[in-house]
């Protein structure tokens, strides 16, 4: 309880009401003799990343090591960025609290980052960390699966968008220690829910959305609406915001090889619209085949709005 509070207190904002439950339950579940399995569900933005670093923290502390997976290279950047900032920002104001504080004892996280792109000498080096007991925290994809990838004192795994992985993947992490497990996602699958009913799989929930969030609202526009919905993001680029084009895959079927689909390319369409209905407006065409760096550049370019 004590490191949770001052965790809160480390903060630059109030966690929910439901995120606190969400803590008090996994820790709760995490003193039992068995290890824990439990899914968090909760909708995008209602703070599950908080969640999963108040976990993380008590493992820390205990002198555990925490692996966190995530299906693409992109969100393990993300998370790496964030989990890391809000860990050392609680090693930061836990030294700074009253002489006899245990917390005052809390470690200096030490974290890595490992995806399919980490150069072979980096992922060495990691490697032999993890498995001498340095890192504490390794945030990464696939690449965590590997063989050559193993842990001194490994006590909790996350999985995060579970649905993106397959069954024996999940299991092949856990298989590396006898770890607790809490999967993250905001749509589970039939699977996971059968799962919850069964009682093979304990479920959190995250009905909260933080103070300050605006409620989302989804539409469907058919065909017939489609230039009053470019119309529509077109006055929201003029005044100055910025818009997201999703399409289901990457570049054009092969017609020799597979049928031409009425599903839209992000390189096609991408194209198309600096064109005809978002010409004059800056846009970046961002896909998984692009390379990492590239990648960043274009994030990081669209967070400083070099792009509409």
């Amino acid at each position: 309880i004590e490191l949770i509070r001052t965790l809160f207190a480390s903060l630059k904002f109030t966690p929910t009401g439901s995120q606190k439950v969400a803590i008090y339950e996994i820790l709760r579940d995490m003193e039992r003799d068995v290890p824990m399995s439990r899914l968090l569900e909760g909708d995008v933005g209602s703070g599950k990343t908080l969640v999963a670093v108040a976990v993380m923290a008590n493992v820390i502390r205990h002198g555990g090591q925490c692996a966190l997976m995530v299906p693409t290279e992109v969100l393990a950047r993300q998370h790496a960025a964030s989990v890391t900032k809000l860990l050392v920002n609680f090693h930061t104001h836990c030294q700074a609290l009253p002489e006899g504080n245990s917390l005052r004892a809390f470690p200096l996280p030490h974290a890595a980052l490992l995806t399919g792109s980490t150069p072979s000498g980096e992922r060495e080096e990691i490697t032999r960390a993890l498995a001498a007991g340095t890192v504490d925290t390794i945030i990464g994809t696939h690449a965590l699966l590997e063989e050559g990838v193993r842990f001194r004192d490994l006590r909790l795994v996350i999985v995060d968008e579970q649905h993106r992985f397959g069954v024996l993947q999940r299991e092949r992490l856990k298989e590396k220690g006898s770890p607790h497990f809490l999967s993250m996602t905001a749509t589970p699958i039939p699977r996971s829910l059968a799962l919850t009913i069964y009682g093979d799989l304990d479920l959190t929930l995250l009905d909260e959305l933080p103070v300050g969030r605006k409620k989302v609202a989804t539409e469907i526009i058919v065909a017939r609406n489609r230039d009053s919905m470019y119309f529509r993001a077109k006055k929201e680029l003029l005044a100055g915001h910025q818009a997201f084009v999703v399409c289901p895959r990457i570049e054009e079927p092969d017609p020799e090889k597979e049928l031409a689909l009425s599903a839209r390319s992000t390189i096609a369409e991408g194209k198309r619209l600096a064109e005809k209905e978002f010409k004059g407006f800056r846009i970046a065409i961002l896909h998984s085949k692009i390379l990492p760096a590239e990648k960043d550049r274009i994030m990081r370019d669209f967070s400083l709005h070099k792009y509409d």
